[in-house]
């Protein structure tokens, strides 16, 4: 019985910390670094060595993980999450297909839920920010489009429908 207790605090604090760590926001690319596996905040996709089975049998690491990607953002707004200050860094594993943080001058929406990155460009039409809902499928859970279209969606309409925003 003590065990179970145990487990279950030791889920309410992951929960709650990966939750805590939940952001969405607008701002602008200060920097983006690429970083080979195996450097100082990159470790190695697979361990250095092979793990031998007391049968003889050995396991090996095989991935398509590339190195990591840093992006840091200059914030303009915060909707969701704790106020990371002036910038704000995000950082995610280079995947099969190479690096996904955007260079650009331009402002983009950002969103992390449990260490995924998302990002799009954003657009303001008539003093509201619209963003890609092919490249941010859903907000805090929340779908961003209802339909199968290729149009953006306003960012304020998403984030009324479920009451994220702050």
């Amino acid at each position: 019985m003590k065990s179970l207790r145990l487990i279950a605090a030791s889920l309410f604090i992951t929960t709650s910390l990966a939750c805590a760590q939940d952001v969405l926001l607008a701002g602008h690319v200060l920097k983006v670094t690429l970083q080979p596996p195996g450097t100082e905040n990159c470790p190695p996709a697979c361990p250095a060595m092979a793990i031998r089975r007391p049968d003889g049998s050995q396991t090996i690491c095989l991935s398509n993980m590339g190195g990591c990607q840093t992006l840091e953002v200059k914030v303009d707004r915060v909707y969701r999450g704790a106020d990371p200050g002036k910038t704000r860094q995000f950082t995610a594993r280079i995947g099969e297909w190479g690096p996904s943080f955007p260079v650009t001058e331009k402002q983009i929406v950002v969103s992390e839920e449990n260490g995924n990155v998302l990002w799009s460009p954003a657009t303001e039409k008539d003093g509201r920010l619209f963003i890609d809902p092919n490249r941010m499928p859903k907000i805090g859970g929340v779908p961003v489009s209802d339909q199968d279209n290729n149009g953006l969606v306003a960012l304020d309409d998403v984030l009324a429908r479920d009451g994220i925003a702050r």
